[in-house]
């Protein structure tokens, strides 16, 4: 086992020389495994005090896109930093974290936030109104790389602290995501803002503190002794280790050498459930829409018939069911099933119909076109699973398609400047949350700006509609005409809604998630299986 780091000033607020200098090695209720967000089984128990936690992922953490939910941040920001609120997964209601409660007046123009008294930053200096200025401010800024709700922390137009506690924000006009801000928005002591991307300065409220980064081999964490949460966490410390080799962390899973591995690939999903020594935790948000994207600038995907045929060409059950191991269901949209926006009817539009699709192609002129399939990486059982699959599809209807694997560090380069070759297989979120936050903040539809180059006045004015609209009635005939043209139009095409997936000894209790699927250990512990 790894020698334990300790920062040196305190259970946080780590100096640069800390954090670079290696490891030497690397609010829901509780029940067994992960909770309420999941499905799982396995044996309960009561909290016990003690105890280190080693967890992998294939990913590196990356500190400047933290704004951001990016699945390389998602197992550990949330141990660092809480939020304002955080949505309860069975009311989709918010529900306390950093703010005890909330009024919303004027339309939703003026939102008075109250905070908890009893918190203090790993450095130890309190939590207070300032800090959620600067924070929304922070997420506003343009500079490095935005988050995708920056526009709703830009509708804040002023802000006055009317209170000890308490901060009062007045929005240019009424947003239908502000909570969405709430919860995405991890709380940064404002003194060290400046300093986090660097990892010169990583300073939150959470449960653990921030205690080292090796970068490529781990990061470590140590518990909080003045977490508000009284008694909590839990667990010692925390360890998030770094390989590449998604069948090493599984087998260092199986081993007993890790407790958690993150986000796992079809065939580690196999490896996992057929070993009753572990659980397969499906987080239920439903985050994780896969899609082929289309770069409408690059001929013949400029013609939404083209796209068309694309989605009419794919065996979308062939990928749910032999790459992605049947979790999760066929769509034609963005949204889960849990989203305001779902329509089953919508949902089942596009299937397979390789005659329509031929014709359609026919009709646009382009039987025969060549086209590029590019993919982030090229390791069996990921999403090179779905783009056979896909390809398949696209040279049924006699296109010479073919398969680009990418670097992914490239690929993400290339997909965050909209310059991919033709179609690209991706995976998108925020299909469970309002469905604003979607069309103006999930890059792959962002009206004002997307991967696939895609800019139409019709799409501007119903994104602004869905972010505006107040009432049921106006805001389902919104959600419905969004959902229509998005189906006609196809530059982005869904294939299946389906979930992050987790993998846990049975030893491991009490975790949960967050609907944007950071990992909760408030209240996890090591018990027996």
């Amino acid at each position: 086992m790894s020698a334990i780091l300790h920062p040196p000033h305190g259970p946080g607020g780590l100096s640069r020389r800390a954090l670079l200098g290696g490891l030497g090695g690397l609010g829901a209720a509780a029940l067994a495994g992960c909770t309420p967000v999941a499905r799982q089984v396995g044996s309960g128990g009561h909290g016990r005090q003690g105890g280190s936690l080693v967890m992998a992922q294939a990913e590196e953490p990356n500190l400047p896109t933290l704004r951001q939910q990016n699945n390389s941040n998602t197992s550990w920001s949330r141990l660092v930093f809480n939020s304002l609120t955080q949505y309860d997964h069975r009311t989709y209601r918010p529900r306390p974290q950093l703010a005890t409660d909330w009024e919303l007046t004027d339309g939703g123009r003026t939102v008075v936030l109250r905070l908890r008294e009893d918190v203090t930053f790993h450095s130890g200096r309190p939590f207070g109104p300032r800090d959620v200025a600067e924070n929304i401010a922070y997420q506003a800024d343009e500079d490095g790389a935005p988050g995708q709700l920056r526009s709703a922390a830009a509708a804040v137009a002023d802000h006055s602290v009317t209170g000890r506690n308490e901060i009062t924000l007045r929005l240019a006009h009424g947003i239908t995501n502000f909570f969405d801000l709430c919860e995405i928005m991890m709380i940064v002591d404002h003194e060290s803002i400046a300093e986090l991307e660097s990892g010169e300065v990583i300073n939150g409220t959470g449960p653990f503190a921030f205690a080292g980064y090796d970068p490529g081999i781990a990061m470590r964490f140590t518990r909080n002794p003045r977490y508000w949460l009284a008694g909590r966490p839990y667990l010692d410390e925390v360890e998030l280790h770094i390989d590449s080799q998604p069948q090493a962390i599984v087998a260092s899973l199986r081993s007993g050498q890790t407790d958690v591995a993150y986000a796992l690939n079809g065939l580690s999903r196999l490896t996992v459930r057929d070993d009753d020594r572990l659980r397969l935790i499906e987080v239920d948000t439903r985050d994780a829409g896969y899609y082929v994207g289309c770069n409408v600038e690059q001929e013949p995907l400029g013609d939404k018939r083209v796209r068309q045929a694309i989605s009419w060409a794919v065996d979308r059950q062939k990928v749910l069911d032999m790459a992605l191991q049947g979790i999760g269901s066929v769509t034609s949209v963005p949204w889960t099933p849990v989203s305001p926006a779902y329509s089953r009817e919508a949902a089942g539009h596009y299937h397979q119909d390789l005659d329509r699709a031929r014709s359609l192609l026919a009709e646009a002129g382009v039987s025969g076109a060549r086209l590029e399939l590019a993919i982030s990486g090229n390791e069996p059982g990921g999403v090179r699973s779905i783009a056979e699959i896909v390809l398949d599809g696209l040279r049924a209807v006699g296109l010479d398609a073919s398969i680009t694997p990418l670097q992914p560090a490239e690929f993400q380069q290339r997909l965050g400047t909209a310059t991919l070759p033709g179609l690209w297989i991706n995976g998108h979120g925020f299909g469970q949350l309002n469905p604003a936050t979607m069309l103006n903040g999930a890059y792959p539809f962002n009206a004002a700006r997307n991967a696939s180059n895609f800019s139409d006045p019709t799409y501007l004015r119903l994104a602004e509609q869905v972010w505006t609209t107040s009432g049921q009635d106006a805001a389902r005939a919104a959600y419905a005409e969004v959902t229509d043209f998005l189906l006609d139009q196809q530059f982005v095409i869904d294939l299946v809604s389906s979930s992050v997936t987790y993998a846990t000894t049975r030893a491991l209790h009490g975790c949960a998630f967050t609907m944007f699927n950071y990992l909760v250990l408030d209240e996890a512990f090591l018990g027996e299986g």
